[in-house]
């Protein structure tokens, strides 16, 4: 459960953005192999009293960018993901983070 602490993370980054302005709408984009699951049940207990409680969230996944290691082609996927190309192996070249923070919207202040 390491995403505890990138979402505690996440949530004072976001809290201290929103400048006293209760947050809407949050966007966190999660890197291959995150659980959103569990992103989505600690994001509830680490907003708890703060300016993002209440802040409709919404997961979408981003994938690391790979380069085939037998031609060369550079693609998206999880570290699994073979060339579509060549149906090879790749190597990650560019890591997409665990948990990023995206889109967020804010109301009123609070």
């Amino acid at each position: 459960m390491h995403e505890r602490a990138l979402v505690s993370k996440t949530v004072i980054e976001l809290a201290s953005l929103a400048d006293g302005r209760q947050v809407s709408q949050v966007t966190l984009a999660l890197g291959p192999g995150t659980d959103s699951a569990v992103v989505e049940q600690t994001w509830r207990s680490a907003t708890a009293g703060t300016a993002v409680a209440g802040a409709t969230l919404a997961c979408v996944t981003r994938n690391h960018g790979l380069q085939c290691l037998d031609c060369g082609g550079e693609y998206e996927g999880s570290k699994l993901t073979v060339c579509p190309t060549c149906g090879g192996n790749g190597l990650i070249i560019d890591h997409a983070p665990e948990i990023a923070l995206g889109e967020w919207l804010v109301g009123e202040l609070v």
